[in-house]
């Protein structure tokens, strides 16, 4: 691949996300710090009107998701109905009528967004004065989940000097209890948590309560500016950019120690050696995560740095590698993850112990049709291929269940869609798990690769729009999304234009290959 479009791909702005409708109405609740009968940004209410779905709601254009549309619509006809501009009415009755609709889906779908257990009751909590017909019964179902959720958490009281993953879901406080806070909450950015519903909600109830904080208002005039009229899930997210984009280069086999390459790896090892707790998404979260931590690990290791695994054992959880201490389910993509990092250092009895937890947990995951489903994301094809890069010469099994799900679901132009529609994203992650089990000599036949090369070709000017990621609502990460989708058509490139050689992967000093040996 040509060495600018990698620089491309390497210098793109770190941190950014995808507004979505749930922070974005957020923001808009935020009342003028001059007179509190209007909205700071008037604009965000029209930004949203603009967005509203055929169906009356909000959410991802291209995925039905009914968890992320109902926290979404939610959240915008909370918003709506705070300032009851005329012209409203129709707008927020097609809003009840798509909930009514999303209702019915979402005891199927697997898993919720970000907090949904306990921001469902603090807007219905919100929004009942209203009086509108919502469907009430339905959502009840959840309490349990909510009391759960709440038992982990604990007493809702942040403690400024020992900040808890919860911060994220800041929101979920009464008014009066957000006044009650200072801005010794506030991150390196003005945010809390890096979380712009949260810090909205902070300065909401600030101002209503006759305070102010102009640092909070300052991050999200900053945001609003930097996506477009928008706020975003968790903003911004430059250490998890920044390691994701890595990570796909490793995955696709480029070396760690070019030019390119090199200082960015040094800052994520810098970043390592003054996070003795793990690492967080972003210096404005000031909460480390047992994801991040793990790819952050296995890119460091694949670089030939041999970081201190202290923070990276802080996330085990004697039956599965955790994100967070206060999570309900563990992420099937974080035990991924962990496992990959694991394979770095073989000769580890307790890691091999580890690794063969981790493997037992993930193949009672394993769909029957060969899938793996993930909390932080949307398509299953994401899961699946990169266990395929962990199993791979190691459990064959495994990595092969995952390929005939891969295989079987790839459509006729040589892409992956898993909603129905190619793409290049969802194409991208096929493709990286496919190379790595050819690679590995798992499969033989090149036409799958073959297929997905001449689709890229064909939509290579494409930009990808869909949102699969899992937040508070669905986001997309472009860094990460376009350094993947690079990192695909490298490893296509590199594999030669026949396909014939896989041997020029051969690398007996890869601790992929130790690790085979040693099993």
């Amino acid at each position: 691949m040509k060495r600018s479009r990698l620089q491309a791909v390497l210098q793109q702005q770190l941190g950014l996300v995808s507004a979505n409708p749930y922070d974005t109405a957020w923001v808009a609740l935020v009342p003028d710090a001059t007179d509190v009968k209007k909205p700071a940004w008037p604009q965000v209410l029209q930004y949203l009107r603009e967005r509203q779905l055929v169906d009356g709601g909000w959410g991802s254009e291209d995925i039905f998701y009914a968890h992320g549309r109902t926290i979404n619509t939610l959240a915008v006809l909370r918003a709506l109905l705070e300032w009851g501009y005329p012209g409203d009415e129709a707008v927020v009755a097609a809003g009840v009528e798509a909930l009514h609709h999303y209702a019915d889906y979402l005891i199927h779908e697997p898993y919720e967004p970000i907090g949904f257990e306990i921001l469902l009751p603090k807007l219905i909590q919100e929004i009942k004065p209203f009086d509108l017909d919502l469907p009430y019964k339905t959502w009840v179902t959840y309490e349990q989940q909510t009391a759960q959720k709440m038992a982990l958490i604990g007493r809702l009281q942040p403690d400024y000097e020992n900040p808890h993953s919860w911060w994220f879901n800041l929101e979920v406080l009464s008014e009066a209890h957000l006044a009650e806070i200072d801005d010794r909450i506030l991150g390196r950015y003005g945010s809390i948590a890096a979380s712009p519903s949260a810090t909205a909600a902070y300065l909401r109830a600030r101002r209503l309560n006759g305070l102010d904080s102009p640092r909070a208002a300052r991050f999200l005039e900053e945001m609003l500016r930097a996506l477009g009229g928008g706020a975003g899930v968790c903003y911004p997210i430059e250490h998890f950019d920044l390691i994701w984009r890595l990570d796909s280069l490793r995955r696709a086999g480029l070396e760690p120690s070019s030019s390119l390459l090199a200082p960015l790896i040094h800052k994520v090892n810098q970043v390592w050696q003054t996070s003795p707790q793990g690492i967080s998404s972003s210096q404005s979260l000031p909460i480390a995560e047992g994801d991040t931590t793990a790819v952050a690990f296995a890119v460091l290791s694949w670089a030939g740095y041999q970081p201190d695994d202290t923070a990276f054992r802080a996330f085990w959880g004697s039956q599965s590698y955790i994100t967070h201490r206060d999570e309900l389910v563990a992420s099937v993509s974080a035990n991924v993850h962990a496992l990959t990092a694991l394979r770095y250092r073989p000769n580890d009895p307790e890691y091999k112990a580890m690794k063969l937890t981790i493997r037992q947990w993930l193949s009672e995951h394993v769909t029957r049709r060969g899938c793996l489903h993930d909390k932080w994301h949307f398509s299953p094809l994401y899961a699946t291929s990169r266990a395929i890069n962990a199993f791979a010469g190691w459990d064959n099994e495994l990595a092969q269940r995952c390929i005939e799900y891969l295989l079987t679901h790839q459509h006729e132009n040589g892409g992956w869609g898993s909603t129905g529609r190619v793409n290049l994203e969802e194409t991208s992650y096929a493709v990286l798990g496919l190379a790595a089990a050819y690679r590995a000599g798992i499969i033989k036949s090149s036409a799958p690769l073959k297929k997905a090369d001449a689709y890229f070709k064909q939509h290579n000017d494409r930009l990808p729009t869909e949102t699969f990621w899992i937040g508070k609502s669905l986001y997309q990460p472009p860094g990460v999304v376009g350094a993947n989708i690079f990192a695909a058509q490298a490893a296509l490139a590199k594999m030669d234009i026949d396909y014939q050689r896989p041997s020029l992967w051969a690398n007996p000093s890869s601790p992929y290959f130790t690790d085979f040996q040693s099993q």
